[in-house]
């Protein structure tokens, strides 16, 4: 038995956040993802608070990035 590369619910959580900063709205992140107007907010603010404490390598680089900016 193989198992076969599928994405997980941080790989869809981290593109549906950068789809809503690209200026994707609510209604269309609901439609693309089916998911409910609650989960997209509960998503949205989730990743927003890993992007501010998260010791993963993914969220630190963002992080960086975003102090380096200033």
């Amino acid at each position: 038995m193989t198992l076969k590369h599928r994405a997980t619910k941080s790989d869809r959580n981290r593109r549906l956040m950068a789809m809503f900063e690209t200026g994707h709205t609510i209604p269309a992140l609901m439609l693309k993802f089916g998911l409910s107007k609650n989960r997209v907010m509960a998503i949205l603010r989730d990743e927003r608070n890993r992007r501010a404490a998260s010791p993963d390598p993914f969220y630190r680089s963002l992080r960086a990035a975003g102090q380096s900016a200033y």
